[in-house]
């Protein structure tokens, strides 16, 4: 292998672009494909960065799987192209990185681990807050063990704008969609085996009840080792990008607070005005971007072992599973792998 990843990169929505651009930003990677539904925009993109980069539509991919310069994929498509194009890479001997979730279900999700550990490659799901320093540095000093056990890992996560109704029409649900961040949040800091789910939800928006989906849930999960997680999510917020974690421990409590656009804190006789919450989920995570690039490509070099694990994976989609099903009984269900 060359000292730069060739990577071919699939779907160039906003979040493919980020990624796009986090790729050209490092001198360890290099863009050899763009793969995306709109070729134009892929030209587009080659243009204003004046890339070697070829486009294609998704109906080439095989010219993609068949490019020896090509070391690595990057899934950032809509969620229902994941299992076949994830196939499609490990079959071709590519690693393959992919935002979440990789397939609908546990038991599909399951197979492409498998296929990837038949083949020998790598295979690295999207649960990008890992890699968000604040939450990294949280989860070191937790598994210090300095501060003792983990009582509590409360999770806030609420968007901002509501997002487009078309998005949530196709997004699989909140569960899916958005809560699997803070139950993989919640696992990763407990550190134990899940013993049970209850989840709750609500339709604010009137519109989402047309496709069976929710706005607002709130979720409890209770592990082995007494650890109780409390997840709070949403689709809106009134004040911006909404992303809390508190951490109560023995000894210590652990809190990473909202981002701010600024650090102004403007104080007079009537009070405090802190500056508002960044917008969006770009805004809120550029650091963890690039940094989960940086560890995807450490793995295809050897350098470092996936920070997001099989069993990660496939127990954070278990746990939406049961989410639903939770929601659906009105009731406490037992956690089963």
């Amino acid at each position: 292998m060359s000292s730069k990843v060739g990577l071919a990169l699939f779907g160039l929505g906003r979040m493919g672009l980020h990624h796009a651009k986090n790729i050209l930003m490092s001198s360890r990677a290099s863009l050899q494909w763009i793969v995306c539904d709109n070729v134009n925009d892929a030209m587009n993109v080659k243009n204003e960065f004046n890339l070697s980069a070829k486009c294609v539509t998704p109906d080439n991919t095989d010219h993609v799987m068949d490019d020896s310069s090509v070391n690595a994929v990057m899934i950032v498509s809509p969620t229902a192209t994941h299992e076949s194009l994830i196939n499609k890479s490990l079959m071709a001997d590519k690693d393959v990185f992919c935002e979440k979730p990789l397939t609908p279900s546990v038991e599909t999700t399951r197979k492409c681990y498998e296929i990837a550990e038949s083949k020998n490659r790598t295979l690295l799901c999207g649960f990008s807050r890992r890699f968000d320093p604040s939450f990294y540095s949280v989860y070191k000093k937790v598994r210090s063990g300095s501060i003792g056990p983990v009582r509590i890992v409360k999770s806030t996560s609420r968007d901002y704008p509501f997002p487009p109704i078309d998005y949530l029409r196709t997004s699989g649900g909140i569960f899916k969609d958005s809560t699997v961040h803070d139950l993989d949040m919640c696992s990763w800091l407990a550190g134990s085996k899940p013993v049970s789910v209850y989840a709750q939800g609500h339709a604010n928006n009137l519109a989402l009840r047309d496709f069976g989906d929710n706005d607002q849930v709130v979720v409890v999960v209770t592990y082995e080792n007494g650890t109780i997680g409390v997840v709070d999510n949403g689709r809106w917020a009134p004040f911006g990008y909404d992303q809390r974690l508190e951490v109560l421990c023995e000894k210590e409590q652990l809190n990473v607070a909202n981002k701010s656009e600024t650090h102004v804190m403007t104080s007079s006789d009537e009070g405090t005005v802190l500056s508002r919450s960044v917008n969006d989920f770009i805004e809120r995570y550029p650091v963890a971007y690039r940094n989960e690039l940086d560890h995807f490509i450490n793995i295809i070099q050897g350098k470092e072992e996936p920070r997001v694990s099989k069993m990660d994976t496939i127990r954070a989609m278990r746990l939406v599973e049961l989410c639903y099903t939770s929601l659906e009984k009105q009731s406490v269900v037992e956690y089963t792998e």
